[in-house]
């Protein structure tokens, strides 16, 4: 799980193998070491995941290191060029498949977030972070390129209404 914040993925992953009695081992990243300290605090109770910090653009992993590989909400955090090479080592780490989960950058997402946050929201963070993201999120046609450039083959880019989503999904 690329980009884990809190874990919250891999501790419904793990809660839902757990169900079916299913063994699962999650590797969960994250770049920022405050985040990957608050993440590993709420899974103490979650062997079955285990922490590592770097940087999504220079992954050490080998080649085909999962069976599937996640990534959600932290595409728009980056560049264009970053997109490419994140999503390039995304295919290149995934044995099975991939999911990246992002934001969709449109008028109404970030009108809805400015009207949220002056109105609603009082959270500071949120406050500045939800606009600024929204801004910063990708289209559906800029992911697809994105992914193109990134030489991804099986895939496709799903958009979702619900919070302004879009996930791209592939196969190896």
């Amino acid at each position: 799980d690329l980009g884990t914040g809190s874990a919250d993925i891999p501790r419904a992953i793990v809660a839902w193998a757990r169900k079916k009695k299913i063994s699962v081992t999650i590797t969960a990243v994250d770049g920022n070491s405050e985040i990957l300290q608050f993440a590993k605090e709420s899974c103490r109770d979650w062997p079955e995941i285990n922490f590592a910090q770097h940087d999504l653009r220079s992954l050490p992993y080998a080649e085909n290191s999962f069976d599937i590989v996640l990534c959600s909400l932290a595409i728009h955090h980056f560049t264009a060029t970053d997109a490419v090479t994140i999503l390039r080592r995304i295919q290149e780490l995934a044995r099975v498949g991939y999911a990246v989960n992002d934001l969709r950058r449109n008028w109404l997402a970030i009108w809805s977030t400015e009207l949220l946050v002056h109105t609603v929201i009082r959270s500071k963070f949120f406050r500045h972070d939800a606009p600024q993201s929204c801004r910063a999120a990708f289209t559906v046609r800029e992911l697809q390129a994105f992914a193109e450039q990134a030489g991804l083959k099986k895939f496709q880019v799903n958009r979702h209404h619900w919070f302004f989503r879009m996930v791209l999904e592939g196969r190896k």
